[in-house]
């Protein structure tokens, strides 16, 4: 991928851990996924929205907007080191239908690159469903005689453009010259019709016919040829396809002077161009070498060139398009192109006049006059979503071999939100559901109740959801939960967020327990309530009951209570409310404030040892009134 030769000390400088990352005012970037990677190299967006991530050693892995991504199967016998690995990954625009994904993959069973489909089944259509998966046996060759000598120059993308063809990027196998050649496989851009493959798999490469659309430059052509409609490329690692145009947008790896984002313009009328990018006669905008004979003419030169020594591997980006989503960047980016460079991290755009491409006005809160954002170091393919944001796959550092992260960069702009509507502040029993479900509404950009929106909770602290997300809200925009209790004490807060949000509904609820702790060794008994109030000052009675086995349960108009008063061999330990003539055991009072920790010295060990002991604080709150704690259980 790197563009040339570095000394150690200069390669150990690029793999560091990336700088803070940099956008303009008014822009902020998203991290959407921070675990569950390794190493990804490329992404697809899915029709619906879902993204497909293809990593260094073969798994494919589906996100479906929230939580961690999913593993769906594995391309088998993957080579990786150095650039090699699975490299890129598409998915068939009838997706939903066929279930088609094709994969561009370095292998470890023979010397060459290969393209191929797999089939996938399950939730084809479902945008929130990551149940999906692909078997090894579904493989259905496309290409299987790409060179592979080199553990460089592997680059490509895979990529479908807005005529249903699939394009194919292909580095020159470090073979230079070889790229000069349409017939060596190397250096060039293929462009496929794929529909008529069939549904079976098959590991037998087709004839090109089959691939061949009809209306490419060598169509009359009977070998490889007929699938090239560009050449002179050095290793194109990543390119991305304008849904508008058809324009394909191409980033090529430099030598030593140059790094090129390129343009192939898809014709409005008439046939497909044949195009020679140049290399290795020319490295951008200077001449590099010769491959005998005379310079060919009719090279075309890049769109953009960067010579700077920290670019050393361009990633093509996308001609932003405004998708008429939540996170379009506006009409003043309509039509510009970006890229940036795997390891400078530094995004730039251009801007095309009607006539030429030239370098886009700088905006507020850029980092530099040249880059629109910085600190993206190991960004390895850079994609526009529907959402229209533009998102990034990013390693955890420059040729890293597992981890990563899927980020976004989008405007600040109006955001849809959640907030809390019902279920706040409630305090209860440990062990137990709280009474009350906890409910939200969904609002949109507009502050109009969202139908149908989906609504992710989340829970900080000892509690349980009732539910699984993404939650879908009513006709009216309502969404809800119930949270238990864990068999712990303490605050519970709950959030609910909705993609894309700005704005959560929170909620926070406390856990009430009873905590015993017994050291026979110093005969010593700890007991503890934690506890939560809204009255001030915060002085709680408190009545703890102690109960040996064989207690029955009380029911009160509070909840059960396992330590029955009633019973011959409960004991109250602590009494702050005089029903029990005010003892305190502990000697040190029976009001909390609001929790409360008693120690109790000298207990006869023959008291407990062998028991199964019930542990019950009751007591009462100003605001609330009467409350109980769980019912504590403790083996002696």
């Amino acid at each position: 991928m790197i563009r040339h030769l570095l000394p150690a000390g200069a390669l150990l400088a690029l793999v560091t851990v990336a700088p803070a990352q940099s956008v303009p005012t008014n822009f902020v970037v998203d991290t959407l996924i921070s675990t569950g990677l390794q190493a990804g190299h490329d992404f697809c967006f899915l029709p619906d929205g879902r993204v497909l991530i293809a990593n260094r050693g073969g798994p494919v892995h589906v996100w479906a907007d929230t939580g961690a991504p999913v593993p769906i199967g594995t391309v088998p016998n993957v080579e990786t080191g150095s650039e090699r690995g699975l490299l890129s990954i598409a998915a068939d625009p009838n997706f939903p239908t066929n279930g088609y994904i094709y994969v561009w993959w370095s292998s470890a069973s023979d010397a060459f690159m290969h393209l191929d489909r797999f089939t996938c089944t399950g939730d084809l259509a479902n945008p929130n469903s990551t149940n999906l998966s692909f078997s090894s046996t579904t493989r259905r060759v496309v290409l299987s005689t790409i060179p592979d000598n080199a553990s460089n120059h592997n680059g490509g993308s895979t990529r479908f453009g807005p005529d249903g063809k699939l394009y194919q990027t292909i580095g020159d196998d470090a073979g230079t010259c070889t790229a000069q050649s349409q017939t060596s496989k190397a250096g060039c851009m293929l462009r496929m019709d794929v529909s008529g493959l069939g549904a079976a798999a098959s590991t037998v490469e087709p004839a090109y016919s089959t691939l061949d659309p009809g209306d490419n430059p060598n169509s009359a052509s009977t070998g490889f040829d007929q699938l090239v409609i560009a050449y002179g490329l050095r290793n194109p690692v990543r390119m991305e396809i304008d849904q508008v145009t058809g324009n394909c947008y191409i980033g090529d790896v430099g030598q030593s002077a140059q790094e090129e984002y390129s343009e192939y313009v898809y014709p409005a009328a008439g046939a497909m161009p044949l195009i020679n990018f140049g290399w290795p006669w020319r490295e951008g905008t200077t001449t590099y070498t010769t491959c005998g004979g005379t310079a060919p003419s009719g090279m075309l030169g890049p769109i953009a060139s960067e010579t700077s020594s920290a670019w050393n591997s361009v990633m093509g980006g996308p001609r932003y398009r405004n998708q008429g989503g939540a996170y379009d960047f506006g009409p003043s980016y309509e039509g510009d192109a970006f890229y940036l460079d795997y390891f400078a991290g530094e995004m730039r755009h251009i801007t095309f006049n009607g006539t030429s491409w030239q370098a886009a006005p700088a905006v507020p809160g850029q980092p530099s006059t040249t880059n629109w954002a910085s600190g993206l170091i190991g960004v390895c393919s850079v994609r526009q979503g529907p959402d229209g944001g533009i998102w990034l796959l990013q390693h955890p550092s420059t040729y890293a071999t597992t981890g990563g992260f899927l980020k976004r960069i989008r405007p600040l702009g109006p955001t849809n939100s959640v907030t809390a509507i019902s279920g706040d502040g409630q305090i209860g029993p440990a062990t137990e559901a709280f009474a009350q479900p906890l409910v939200v509404r969904v609002f949109d950009t507009s502050n109009n109740p969202m139908s149908g929106g989906i609504v992710n909770f989340s829970v900080a602290g000892p509690g349980v959801l009732s539910t699984v997300n993404p939650v879908i809200a009513d006709a009216n925009g309502y969404a809800q939960t119930s949270v238990t209790a864990a068999n712990v004490g303490g605050a519970i807060t709950v959030t609910a967020s909705t993609p894309g949000s700005q704005t959560n509904g929170t909620f926070a609820l406390f856990s009430r327990k009873t905590s015993v702790t017994w050291i026979p060794t110093s005969s010593l008994l700890l007991v503890s309530v934690s506890n939560k109030t809204n009255a001030v000052p915060a002085n709680i009675p408190l009545v703890l009951l102690m109960s040996w086995p064989g207690s029955p349960v009380l029911p009160t108009v509070i909840g059960d209570i396992c330590t029955d008063p009633s019973y011959p061999l409960t004991v109250a330990l602590e009494d702050g409310i005089g029903a029990f003539g005010g003892v305190s055991f502990s000697g040190s009072g029976s009001f909390g404030t609001p929790g409360k920790t008693w120690l109790y010295t000298g207990v006869p060990a023959f008291l407990l040892n062998g028991n199964l002991m019930s542990f019950q604080t009751v007591g009462f709150d100003p605001i609330e009134g009467v409350f109980r704690t769980n019912c504590e259980t403790k083996q002696f």
